[in-house]
C-alpha cells in the first residue's frame, strides 16, 4: 500500500471510537488550529473567542464536509489529540478553544485486553494443560470416591416382599424396593457382583451380635435419567440357618418393626464410565406382623348344633390389615380359641396368604365345645351377651399348626405360627337389632306442679319380639329385672327401673316377651331436661313421635353351648302416633252462661279434644286463650280454663269455664248479636309459658295452638214473644203512636237485665213505627217476661194514613176487634247479664226477627181523634189544631172531630158525611178515607188512586 503523506491517514481498523462519540473530522493542512466537533445532537460548536477557528471553518468548509462523510460515526485520531493536549499544556488559559475541544470524556482509550490477539492465545494454551492434568484425575480418582460416597448417602427401602414356596432351607421371593437419595439427573446402572447378604440386627444385640439370616441372588438395576431407582425382582431367598430363620420369623410375626442389614457388592455405570467394586451397606427398617394386630371381624356365624351334643359349628371370617411389606403363603392355619380361661375349640383357616401392604381375609371354621364349668359358662355368657349387645369381647387364637402346601410342616414357620398368639374381637360386623318390635299398649305421662321434673309414668303392657342372630339351639326360660332407659334423639332422659316382668303374657317358643310397667315416678335427668321438653313438645305437635327404649332385662338360656345367663338387650327406636295439636278440631259444646262480673261473662262449656296417639298425659290445671273471628274482626275474645288438662287415647270431653271478655266494644255486641242467631265462629284456642303451674309444660304450651268452631245459641232463639197493644182508630190516627206491652225472652239461666230497647217495626216491609225506650226492667232466667207498656211511634203523614185505611186495616180487619198481627222488626237492646248496671256484664245486641205475633185491637171509633188530623193556614203552613170542638157541638160529626179550626168546620160538615155505622166496614173506610184526603187536599190531589206512598213502591 502506497504511504499517506498526511499524518492522519491511519488504518481506520485500528481507531478506536465509541458508538456515541462525535464524528470524526478531517483536518486539511494549513497554518491555524483545526477543530473536531464534539456535540453528541450533531451540530458543531463555534467559540467566538477564536476568529481563526471561524476562519479555517470558512475556508475549508467543502473539504471538511467530505471528510465528515468519509469518517463518519468515527471518533477524533489519537495523534490530532495528542497535538491538542500539546497546544493545552503550553497554553496558560484553561478556557482556550483546544481545551475545549479535547475535553477527558471525548479523548481516546486503549483498546481492552480481551480484545487483543495475546490474551485468547494463552487461554487455549492453559485450557488445553488444564484438561490433560484434570480429566485422567476426574475418572481414575474423583468419580469412583463420588460414586461410593452417593451409594453410602443413598437409602433403600423395601415396599413389598411377598415369600411363597417356603422350604426348611429357601423361599422364593418377590422384591419390589426403591434406592433414593441418587441424583435423578443421571442415568445409571447397578450390578450385584454377588449374592446380597441379609443379616437380623435383633433389639438391643451388640454390633458383634449380628446373624447372617440368608442371602438372595438379585440382578441388574437400571435407573433412566430423571426417573428413581425402583425395581421389582423375583428371586430366591436362601436360609443361612432354619433354627435362626425360625426365631427370626417369630419376631417377624409378632414385632412391630425389625431390622435388617443387606450387604453387597455393586458394579456403577454412570456417564458412560463404570466404576467396579464399591460397596452396598444399607440398614433396613421393616414393619412386623404385630401378631394380627387390628383384626376385624367380618362375620360371626353359628349355622348350627355340632353333631353329637359337641358344641355348635362355628364360622368366622376376619381380615387382616397388613402394614408390613413382607408377605407370605402359609397354607392351612389351625388355631386354637380361648376367652379368659375357658377353651372354646379349635379353627382352622385353610390357602391363607399373607401379601404385603394389603388386607388378608381368612375364613375360619370349626366347633364351639359344650362348656360345662361353672367359670367357662359365666365367660361364655358374657360372651353370648356382649355380642347381643354389639360390644367386643376378646377372644384369643393360639397358632396350633401351619402345612404351607397343606400337608407338609415347615420348621421355621411352624416356630413362628405357634409363637403367635392372635387376639380376635368377636363384635358383629354390623350392630345388631336384637328386638324387632316393640308393641305399647299405653304410656301415661302424669305432670305434677309440685314434681315438675319427675312425672308419674304407667304402662299396662309392653311387649317386645326378638330375634337371636344364631342359628344353635337356644331356649329363653325365663327373663327377669329389666332395667330400661327412655330415651329422645340418643339422649337418656329417664330410667324406669320399675318395669314387671310379665311371664303370663310371654310367648318364648315364638321370641315374644311382655312386662308392665306400674305406676312410678320418672325422675328427669337434670342435663336431660331440655329432651324431655323436646320430647313432650313432639309428642303433642307431631303426627308422629320417634322415642328410645334402651336397656336390658336379664334372661336363663338353654344353649347347645350349655345353659348361660344372657342379658337381653334392649336398644330401640320406635315410632309412635302423636297427638298433633296443630291438626286438632276440639269441640266446644254445651255452652252455657253460668254468670258475670262487669270485666266478663262466664261460660260453661265442654271441650272435647280427641288423642290419637297411644299417650296419655296428664297437665293438671290449664288456662288457654281463644281468639275468635265475627264479620271479619278477629280478636281475642277471653280465656279456658281447665281444671285438669288430661288427654287419654280416644276423645276427651273436658268440662271447661271460659271467660267471655273482649276488649273491643264493637266486637263484643257483634259476637253476642251472632251468638244469639245461632252463627257458628271460626276460633283458635293457644297457650303461652304462663298456662300451667307446672314449669316443665312451659315449652309444650308455648307450642301450643287448636282450632275449633264456637257454635252460636242452637237453636236460635226468638228473643221477642210477641206483644199486646190495644187503641181506637181515632187515638191511632190523632196521636201517631200505639202504647204496647213487649214480651221478652231470656234465653240463659242467669237473670238479664234490659236497659234499653229500640226497634223499627214493619208490615209486609212498609215502615209501621218505632220503639225507643230507656227503661231497666229485668227478665227472669230461662223464662219470658213482659215489658212495662212502651210507646210505638207511628209516622205522622198522608202516605202512612192512606197505608192504614187501604192497605193495613183491610187486610187486619179483625184488628177493629182484637186480633193478632205478624209484624217483621229490627231491634238494638243494651242489657246487663246477671246483674243490673254496675254489677253485670253489659253488652248491646242487635236483633232481626220476622213474624213477631202481636195482639193488637184498634177500636172502630174516631173517639179521641183531633190531633191525628193537620190542616194548612192561610199562609200555607201546615200547622196543627188545638181545640176540642165536641165539646160545643152536637152534630154526630163535629162530635168526633177535635182540634179542627172553627172555620174549617162547615168545610168539613159539608164535605164528609156522617159516620156511618161500625157494622159496615166498606163504608165507614170509604169515610175515613175521605176524611184524609179533606185533611191533605194537596197530598190527595197528586195520588190519583187515593192509596198513598205504598202502592207506587
Amino acid at each position: 500500500m502506497k504511504p499517506s503523506n498526511n499524518k492522519y491517514d491511519i488504518d481506520s481498523s485500528e481507531l478506536p471510537y465509541r458508538e456515541d462519540e462525535t464524528e470524526y473530522q478531517d483536518q486539511a493542512p494549513h497554518s491555524g488550529p483545526t477543530r473536531s466537533s464534539c456535540n453528541t445532537e450533531s451540530e458543531y460548536y463555534s467559540p467566538p473567542s477564536s476568529p481563526s477557528a471561524s476562519t479555517t471553518s470558512s475556508s475549508n468548509g467543502s473539504k471538511n464536509e467530505k471528510l465528515l462523510a468519509s469518517h463518519s460515526r468515527r471518533s477524533t485520531p489519537i495523534s490530532e489529540k495528542k497535538d491538542a493536549d500539546n497546544t493545552n499544556n503550553s497554553s496558560e488559559d484553561n478556557d482556550s478553544f483546544q481545551g475545549y475541544e479535547y475535553e477527558s470524556s471525548k479523548r481516546p482509550h486503549q483498546r481492552p485486553f480481551y480484545r487483543r490477539r495475546k490474551f485468547w492465545l494463552f487461554c487455549v494454551i492453559s485450557t488445553v494443560v488444564f484438561l490433560a492434568i484434570f480429566i485422567p484425575l476426574l475418572l481414575i480418582v474423583i468419580l469412583p470416591k463420588v460414586a461410593q460416597a452417593m451409594i453410602n448417602s443413598s437409602t433403600m427401602k423395601i415396599m413389598r416382599m411377598n415369600m411363597t414356596n417356603p422350604q426348611e432351607t429357601s423361599v422364593q421371593v418377590s422384591v419390589e424396593a426403591a434406592i433414593e437419595g441418587i441424583p435423578s439427573l443421571f442415568a445409571a446402572k447397578v450390578e450385584f457382583l454377588q449374592p446380597a447378604q441379609v443379616f437380623w440386627v435383633r433389639e438391643g444385640a451388640g454390633s458383634g451380635q449380628i446373624p447372617r439370616v440368608g442371602q438372595m441372588s438379585l440382578g441388574v438395576i437400571e435407573k433412566k435419567a430423571f426417573a428413581k431407582a425402583q425395581f421389582t425382582q423375583a428371586t430366591t431367598f436362601e436360609i443361612a440357618d432354619p433354627v435362626l430363620f425360625g426365631e427370626f420369623a417369630k419376631v417377624m410375626m409378632a414385632a412391630d418393626t425389625f431390622i435388617w442389614n443387606l450387604k453387597a457388592t455393586i458394579n456403577v455405570s454412570v456417564i458412560g464410565r463404570t466404576i467396579k467394586d464399591l460397596t452396598m451397606d444399607k440398614t433396613l427398617v421393616l414393619s412386623g406382623l404385630s401378631n394380627f394386630a387390628n383384626l376385624k371381624i367380618l362375620a360371626f356365624d353359628i349355622p348350627s348344633d355340632a353333631p353329637n351334643g359337641a358344641g355348635a359349628l362355628a364360622s368366622i371370617q376376619v381380615a387382616i390389615p397388613n402394614s408390613s411389606p413382607i408377605g407370605m403363603s402359609l397354607g392351612t392355619m389351625e388355631l386354637d380359641m380361648k376367652l379368659k380361661t375357658a377353651y372354646l375349640g379349635r379353627i382352622t383357616a385353610k390357602n391363607v396368604k399373607l401379601i404385603g401392604g394389603q388386607e388378608t381375609i381368612l375364613h375360619l371354621e370349626g366347633t364351639i365345645l359344650r362348656q360345662t364349668d361353672p367359670v367357662a359358662l359365666q365367660e361364655l355368657s358374657s360372651m353370648v351377651s356382649n355380642y347381643l349387645a354389639n360390644t367386643p369381647t376378646t377372644a384369643y387364637g393360639q397358632g396350633v399348626s401351619v402345612l404351607p402346601d397343606g400337608v407338609h410342616p415347615v420348621s421355621w414357620i411352624t416356630t413362628a405360627i405357634t409363637s403367635t398368639k392372635m387376639s380376635i374381637p368377636l363384635l358383629p360386623p354390623k350392630p345388631l337389632s336384637f328386638i324387632k318390635k316393640i308393641n305399647i299398649s299405653g304410656l301415661d305421662l302424669k305432670m305434677t306442679p309440685d314434681q315438675p321434673w319427675a312425672p308419674i309414668v304407667a304402662s299396662p303392657g309392653i311387649s317386645a319380639a326378638f330375634q337371636m342372630p344364631f342359628n344353635m339351639t337356644l331356649n329363653i326360660t325365663k327373663v327377669y329385672e329389666p332395667v330400661l332407659t327412655l330415651g329422645y334423639k340418643n339422649t337418656p332422659i329417664a330410667d324406669i327401673t320399675t318395669a314387671v316382668w310379665n311371664e303370663t303374657s310371654s310367648d318364648m317358643a315364638h321370641n315374644n316377651i311382655a312386662f308392665t310397667l306400674p305406676t312410678s315416678s320418672m325422675p328427669i335427668q337434670p342435663a336431660a331436661r331440655s329432651a324431655f321438653s323436646d320430647f313432650l313438645i313432639s309428642v303433642t305437635q307431631q303426627d308422629s313421635t320417634t322415642f328410645d327404649i334402651q336397656g336390658h332385662a336379664k334372661s336363663s338360656a338353654a344353649t347347645a353351648l350349655g345353659n348361660v345367663d344372657i342379658t337381653v338387650p334392649f336398644n330401640t327406636s320406635l315410632a309412635l302416633q302423636g297427638i298433633n295439636f296443630g291438626k286438632m278440631k276440639p269441640e266446644l259444646n254445651g255452652i252455657v252462661v253460668a254468670g258475670s262480673t262487669v270485666d266478663y261473662v262466664i261460660l260453661n262449656a265442654t271441650v272435647n279434644i280427641p288423642n290419637p296417639s297411644i299417650f296419655t298425659v296428664e297437665a293438671g290445671p290449664a288456662r288457654l286463650h281463644i281468639i275468635a273471628s265475627v264479620l271479619n274482626m278477629t280478636t281475642y275474645i277471653g280465656d279456658v280454663l281447665i281444671p285438669n288438662l288430661r288427654l287419654a287415647p280416644g276423645s276427651n270431653p273436658l268440662q271447661a269455664q271460659v271467660h267471655f271478655m273482649p276488649k273491643d266494644t264493637d266486637f263484643r255486641d257483634a259476637f253476642f248479636t251472632q251468638y244469639i242467631k245461632g252463627t257458628n265462629f271460626a276460633a283458635s284456642i293457644y297457650g303461652d309459658a304462663n298456662s300451667s303451674p307446672i314449669v316443665s309444660l312451659a315449652p309444650v304450651m308455648e307450642n301450643l295452638k287448636m282450632s275449633t268452631i264456637v257454635p252460636g245459641m242452637t237453636p236460635a232463639p226468638k228473643l221477642i214473644v210477641g206483644g199486646n197493644g190495644t187503641t181506637s182508630v181515632g187515638q191511632f190516627l190523632s196521636t201517631n203512636e200505639v202504647m204496647l206491652q213487649v214480651q221478652i225472652l231470656n234465653p240463659l239461666p242467669v237473670n238479664l237485665w234490659v236497659h234499653q230497647l229500640t226497634a223499627d217495626v214493619f208490615w209486609q216491609a212498609f215502615p209501621f213505627g218505632s220503639i225507643h225506650v230507656v227503661q231497666t226492667f229485668p227478665i227472669k232466667p230461662n223464662g219470658i217476661d213482659t215489658s212495662p207498656l212502651v210507646k210505638v211511634q207511628i209516622a205522622s203523614s198522608y202516605d202512612f194514613w192512606m197505608f192504614m185505611i187501604s192497605r193495613f186495616i183491610p187486610a187486619n180487619l179483625g184488628v177493629l176487634t182484637g186480633a193478632t198481627v205478624y209484624v217483621d222488626l229490627t231491634a238494638k237492646i243494651i242489657a246487663t247479664v246477671d246483674g243490673n248496671k254496675g254489677a253485670g256484664y253489659e253488652a248491646g245486641i242487635t236483633y232481626s226477627q220476622n213474624q213477631v205475633g202481636v195482639f193488637l185491637k184498634i177500636g172502630f171509633s174516631l173517639a179521641g181523634m183531633g190531633l191525628g188530623f193537620k190542616k194548612r193556614s192561610d199562609d200555607g203552613v201546615e200547622v196543627e189544631a188545638v181545640e176540642d170542638l165536641s165539646k160545643s157541638t152536637s152534630s154526630s160529626s163535629s162530635s168526633s172531630i177535635r182540634g179542627v179550626y172553627k172555620r174549617d168546620v162547615a168545610l168539613m160538615e159539608e164535605h164528609l158525611a156522617l159516620e156511618p155505622v161500625q157494622e159496615d166496614t166498606t163504608a165507614y173506610l170509604a169515610w175515613l178515607k175521605r176524611a184524609v184526603e179533606l185533611s191533605y187536599p194537596e197530598e190527595a190531589a197528586q195520588d190519583p188512586h187515593g192509596m198513598g206512598a205504598w202502592a207506587r213502591t
